[in-house]
């Protein structure tokens, strides 16, 4: 019998009290920092930008920008492009070399300037020198960091709103003057898979000055395809290709002309392949591909048909056979089996048929086995501070329960958090009540490996789960809730720690029990139930990117359940349960059918309303 003895951790200090505060209000609302350790200078953070001109200015007035930031700076600027021009200019601001935070403006006369042209200019990025030449950091319009010298830490906070400060000049003396275009673009080359196609710039009214190139697929631009040439792929058979050709020459406006459509065909035809198996690191994957379903119409000739697998598109080195296990490096990656079929000796025709992953690779999540198995396994804590577990056979039976750790009472908080360092292995954690949060790393046979403290302060929740990979990176992320209601997510960084955290929703005090189901709903995204005050359970489900798509009610009179639980698949049926411990200490089971509903309930378990905790 594996066991380990907790301990309890020594109370915080008054200074790391105030650390966590500190902490706290700069995020602007109860949200504990992860533990991290200090490296490098720290990075300013533009903290707050407005624009404190007018919208439109003109000829005698100052274009200016009030901003905030969160440490001294050796050069700030505010890099515009003139949305009518495309011509960029950058405005600069004052600096400071002083410790800590300072605000200033950044201003600069119509006149003269860069920004004379009449146009709508709207903010590209911002970029930060350091002092004492340590580096430099550019921020997106979005807020990501687009640029950071080596060495620097990334920050851990995003920037303030950079969406409010875009403006336009109307200046009579440079006026916006149009290129006609007198001839569209005409592509050449042959419109079949991994051929190149290339496009002349037509022709105009005044002789440009430069080009910018947007291949199109279906009206909509294709990512990456942005030169004179694109070479077609898979995506673009039997879809319309075009391409968009923008002429840019100083002091007239920008205008666009789109070539004449076409569309990439082949010969060959085939049953699409499918996919099975699940998306998690240790999983193998089998590709399926009906060989008997190809024709190769007017190519002819003898048929051959090689396999791969890829990984955000590119083929895996030596991962050409039917299966597939996927490994750490292809986590957070969208994996694909790809039967390559070609027509003729030699080839005359070759066509790709992929079937991809509908999300990224993960590492294991909260509802997968905590032993060697993969089927659910719950955990209790008795009232001697005793840790059970209760593992599953995953087809609706219970394995025999074993102790696996002692003196647990020292902790308010546990749940299993699934694999939270990447090791292969689903892991617990654990909060003390001085709000120190602890990882507990399994050890893939139901034990342990050594503890690892990760977090301090977070006792500022109310409530913490296990949120799968909720911000769809791969790695398993935690959600905490404030007393006020502000949801929190703490993202995994994979091994054992976290990145930034972020709040992703408010008011969710208005329910009184919080966990995640992982995928109830079947997108293959984990998902997040609550019950309200009403004894509604409410389904909220994960978008696979940090945000929501749908909120639900799917079920009612669960306030007569004492708690109320999601660890898995127990019926072995495929899709995610949900478990509930009502008031004469009956486990029920409550199986989901894939698609955000039930479809049928029963008990499995007496004599459960005596744990202090189950998970």
């Amino acid at each position: 019998m594996a066991a380990i003895f907790a301990l309890r951790p020594a109370p915080m200090t008054g200074l790391r009290i105030l650390m966590a505060a500190l902490l706290c209000v700069a995020l602007a609302i109860m949200v504990p920092a992860p533990r991290a350790s200090a490296a490098g200078a720290s990075v300013p953070i533009p903290t707050v930008v407005t624009r404190t001109s007018p919208a439109t200015v003109v000829p005698g007035n100052t274009i200016s920008l009030s901003f905030t930031l969160s440490g001294p700076a050796q050069e700030v600027g505010f890099t515009y492009v003139n949305e009518d021009t495309l011509e960029q200019a950058t405005l600069y601001g004052p600096t400071s070399q002083a410790p800590g935070p300072y605000s200033a403006q950044a201003k600069v006369p119509v006149n003269g300037s860069a920004f004379k042209r009449t146009g709508r200019y709207k903010l590209l990025s911002v970029s930060v020198v350091l002092v004492s030449g340590q580096g430099s950091v550019r921020y997106g319009r979005d807020g990501n960091v687009t640029f950071l010298s080596p060495g620097l830490e990334a920050p851990t906070q995003r920037p303030g709103a950079l969406d409010g400060v875009d403006f336009a000049v109307n200046n009579p003396n440079f006026p916006l003057v149009d290129n006609p275009n007198k001839k569209a673009p005409v592509i050449s080359g042959v419109a079949r898979y991994d051929q190149v196609l290339t496009t002349d710039n037509g022709s105009w009214t005044y002789p440009p000055t430069g080009f910018a190139y947007q291949w199109l697929r279906n009206g909509q631009p294709i990512t990456g395809g942005t030169l004179n040439s694109y070479r077609v792929v898979e995506a673009d058979l039997d879809q319309t290709l075009s391409v968009r050709v923008t002429a840019t020459r100083a002091g007239y406006r920008a205008v666009s002309a789109s070539s004449l459509p076409l569309t990439p065909t082949s010969p060959i035809t085939a049953t699409a392949p499918t996919l099975q198996g699940k998306m998690t690191v240790g999983e193998k994957l089998t590709g399926v591909f009906n060989e008997a379903s190809v024709s190769t119409g007017t190519a002819g000739g003898p048929v051959s048909v090689k396999y791969e697998w890829v990984r955000n598109g590119t083929p895996i080195n030596g991962a050409t056979a039917k299966t597939y296990t996927l490994t750490a490096a292809d986590r957070g990656a969208v994996v694909g089996f790809r039967a390559v079929v070609q027509a003729g000796n030699p080839a005359t025709a070759t066509r790709p048929f992929t079937a991809f992953s509908r999300t990224v690779v993960r590492n294991k999540s909260h509802t997968a086995g905590f032993d060697a198995g993969t089927s659910l396994d719950l955990f209790a804590r008795n009232a001697a501070a005793n840790l059970l577990l209760y593992p599953t056979d995953g087809a609706g039976r219970w394995q025999t329960a074993k102790t696996i750790g002692y003196g647990w009472d020292v902790f308010d908080l546990v749940f299993n958090a699934g694999d939270f360092n990447s090791d292969g292995f689903n892991d617990v954690i654990a909060r003390d009540d001085a709000g120190t949060l602890f990882l507990y790393p399994g050890n893939g046979t139901g034990g342990w490996l050594p503890r690892k403290e990760i977090g301090w302060g977070w006792d500022v929740f109310d409530s913490v789960i296990a949120a799968g990979d909720f911000s769809g990176d791969g790695n398993n992320d935690l959600l905490g809730r404030t007393p006020s209601g502000a949801l929190v997510l703490y993202p995994g960084n994979g091994v054992g720690g976290f990145r930034s955290p972020g709040a992703v929703g408010q008011g969710w005090d208005a329910l009184n029990q919080v966990f995640s189901p992982g995928d109830f709903d079947g997108d293959g995204n984990p998902d997040v139930m609550g019950r309200d005050s009403a004894g509604n359970l409410r389904l909220y489900g994960g978008n696979g990117n940090g945000g929501w798509t749908t909120a639900k009610a799917i079920g009612t009179g669960w306030n007569v359940m004492s708690r109320i639980g999601g660890a898995g698949d127990f019926n072995g049926d495929g899709f995610n349960d949900v478990w509930a411990i009502d008031g004469s200490s009956q486990l029920n089971m409550y199986y989901g059918n894939g698609a955000g509903g039930w479809k049928g309930a029963g008990v499995v378990g007496w004599g459960w309303g005596g744990f202090t905790a189950v998970f």
